[in-house]
């Protein structure tokens, strides 16, 4: 690991080092000959529609700033020159001249990398040929395959078994798949749940069918009914759960002011409710047990009223047991029409997809803790990608067409890296309304409860995979490997029509600005360099857990991804239940923690609020963030404003970054604020707070 000294020399200069450990900011270190000069360099997030930032292929893009003093002045045509390769030196990029003072260096996308700085005896050399002055490795280059080698050697297999497994008798676990690409130690096999396993057996449950469309009036009244059903999956089938039948459930097709009676019927095999994801409707009809209602025991019923404010991209769920109710095909789309077309220019042709995962294990469907909750570390990645329910969807257009795509991830944690091959996306909306610009993008990276809009222009006729593209992290050897997943195809018929080209750069944003947008979020950006009105962070507390497990997690905190895309340590993650993980919002100027916290806002006040995703947790990973019931505006991302803001609900806030949020207070009532990987939630990573 890098280390820096700082001399009576350098401290003299106004350059601070990292923080230790930090995730977002590398110490360039300087030779010998260079002694007195001091140099850092900060990964701030690229503007973008989401909040990851990477590439089509899910490599992480960073913005490099850099900041540098004490160097020697240089007489022409000499100059320092910043270099980054990857770790096997190739390719060695020219990012730029370099001197003493604050640079932009712009962006890269690497996994692991080096930056170096080396003196050039010419101006414009592309390629290094100079002596070196600074060097520096990125974060993520710590992870090192020793690293969980020597945790091996600490534990013995006998008392990991005796630690981590559980005899449940007649009602033993069955493990979950391993990953294909993981190796696992043979002591992670022996690790196992203690909670007894649990999963809906329904032979004679009806078939799911797809999702059907209800298009809704004002004063419309509606049935949902939560019910048991079998769901075909590659071959296979699966009891699961629909509403009215369907995987994904009914989709509310309604215009915005609209307000509907939506009766609720639970036949599911759980206490249940419906929460309308992204509503600032009625608190009394949010569907939250505990805060706003009863749980809906199964055989009875609950009548919500609900009301479509705002135009856009919503969905239902349950909130009770979510991780498993969810999980198993509970959850169905709203999409809220502005007739007048003030939110979205009309479009050629429309698809709504609602991405999904499912974990299948060798016996079947992996089950579910049925006194408490498990995967409750990472959160249940499922090994089968599913869009509107299905293996792999197929749709058609004709060349020329606008595509626009309504997108909803309802996974209980993945976060999706979704694109279309040959296709770049224009970013359009997000949860609560369109961006102040519209914006060029190769793939969209979408949390759980996230929505987007986004238009695709269809400028060649031809067949085109839908890819979900990421690249995964093996703990256990510091590597990381890309995995690639079709989730469906798009067919484009030729027209008889001469197509015209479509401008698909960010440079040119002008006829892309929504004035109506920015001039209503501009009104907000006195807030932007005030203090937090409150401030959270976001840790997890663990207690007993088996000695393998509490060893990895400790050799783990050598570096944290932003976000953890795949479900590379299913043993470890499976066995974690909510009887030894907690999951915290901790409010640090108090103690509280989740449901301790107390907040109180006014009507109609606008409050900001930071949260602190710590790096130092002893399991750091990404959390979407969701409030109920109002919207916000995210201003910064590691204290750098944002530069194109949307009203959002539900914001990801990457392992060891910090996130201000501006929330406009407009509803009343009681409401919560949490995770939304469903088993953090489950595991206690919520808070409610008073609007009166």
């Amino acid at each position: 690991m890098l280390a820096l000294w700082i001399s009576p020399v350098q401290a003299q200069h106004s350059v601070p080092a990292c923080p230790p450990l930090s995730l977002y900011c590398i110490n360039l270190i300087p030779t010998e000959t260079y002694y007195g000069a001091i140099a850092h360099v900060e990964l701030a997030r690229p503007e973008s529609a989401f909040g990851v930032v990477v590439s089509r292929d899910g490599l992480q893009r960073y913005q490099l700033v850099l900041d540098v003093a004490g160097l020697p002045d240089l007489p022409e045509p000499q100059e320092y020159v910043l270099w980054v390769m990857p770790l096997d030196l190739d390719p060695v990029i020219r990012l730029g001249s370099i001197g003493n003072g604050h640079f932009d260096m712009g962006e890269v996308a690497f996994n692991k990398f080096m930056l170096l700085v080396s003196l050039e005896s010419e101006r414009g050399n592309m390629e290094r040929k100079g002596s070196l002055v600074l060097r520096g490795r990125s974060p993520s280059s710590r992870l090192e395959p020793h690293d969980m080698f020597q945790v091996s050697a600490f534990v013995d297999p006998g008392a990991a078994m005796e630690e981590g497994h559980h005899d449940h008798g007649s009602t033993a676990w069955p493990p979950p798949a391993m990953h294909p690409a993981i190796t696992m130690m043979d002591a992670m096999m022996t690790l196992s749940p203690d909670t007894d396993p649990w999963l809906p057996e329904h032979s004679d449950a009806p078939l799911a069918m797809p999702r059907q469309v209800m298009r809704l009036a004002d004063g419309d009244s509606i049935t949902l009914h939560a019910h048991p059903v079998k769901k075909v999956i590659n071959g296979r089938s699966f009891s699961m759960l629909g509403y009215n039948g369907q995987i994904p459930g009914p989709l509310l097709d309604v215009d915005r002011n609209t307000t509907i009676t939506v009766t609720f019927r639970n036949d599911a095999p759980f206490a249940s409710s419906i929460h309308w994801h992204g509503l600032r409707q009625d608190n009394a009809f949010d569907g939250v047990p505990g805060i706003t209602q009863d749980p809906v025991l199964p055989g009875e019923s609950f009548t919500y009223k609900v009301h479509f404010p705002d135009a856009g991209m919503y969905w239902y769920h349950p909130h009770h047991r979510e991780e498993a109710q969810q999980d198993l095909g509970l959850y169905g789309n709203m999409i809220v029409r502005a007739p007048d077309y003030t939110y979205l220019a009309p479009a050629s042709r429309e698809e709504i997809l609602v991405l999904d995962d499912f974990t299948i294990g060798p016996q079947g469907n992996v089950p579910y803790g049925k006194d408490a909750p498990n995967f409750i570390l990472m959160g249940r990645f499922g090994n089968q990608l599913l869009v509107n329910g299905e293996v792999e969807v197929h749709l058609r257009a004709t060349q020329g067409d606008t595509l626009r795509w309504f997108v909803t991830n309802v996974s209980n944690t993945r976060t999706w890296n979704l694109s279309l091959d040959g296709h770049v996306m224009n970013v359009l909306a997000s949860d609560l309304s369109p961006f102040e610009i519209e914006s060029w993008e190769e793939s969209m990276a979408i949390a759980p409860a996230e929505r987007y809009i986004a238009d695709f222009y269809l400028e060649q006729a031809g067949t085109f995979a839908m890819v979900n593209r990421i690249q995964s992290l093996d703990h256990t050897t510091g590597v990381f490997f890309a995995e690639v997943d079709t989730v469906g195809w798009l067919t484009v018929e030729p027209s008889a029509f001469e197509t015209p080209p479509i401008r698909t750069t960010k440079g040119d944003v002008t006829a892309n600005i929504r004035p109506d947008i920015r001039e209503e979020i501009s009104t907000f950006s006195a807030y932007e360099h005030t203090e937090p009105d409150k401030e959270v962070d976001l840790l997890i507390r663990t207690e007993n857990l088996p000695p393998l497990v509490d060893w990895i997690l400790k050799v783990d905190q050598t570096w944290f991804p932003p976000v953890e895309w795949s479900g590379t340590m299913p043993m470890m993650n499976w066995s974690s239940t909510t009887n030894k993980v907690d999951w915290l919002i901790r409010e640090p100027s108090t103690g509280r923690e989740n449901m301790e916290i107390d907040w109180t806002f006014a009507l109609d006040s606008v409050e900001k609020i930071r949260i602190h995703n710590r790096r130092d947790a002893q399991h750091a990973m990404q959390h979407p963030v969701h409030l109920h019931g109002q919207r916000f505006l995210v201003l910064s991302y590691n204290g750098r404003p944002t530069t194109n803001r949307v009203w959002k609900d539900t914001v990801l806030i990457p392992a060891g970054m910090t996130a201000d949020l501006l929330v406009e207070f407009t509803n009343p009532g009681k409401w919560m604020m949490h995770c939304h990987i469903a088993e953090h939630l489950e595991a206690g990573m919520k808070l409610a707070f008073l609007v009166e």
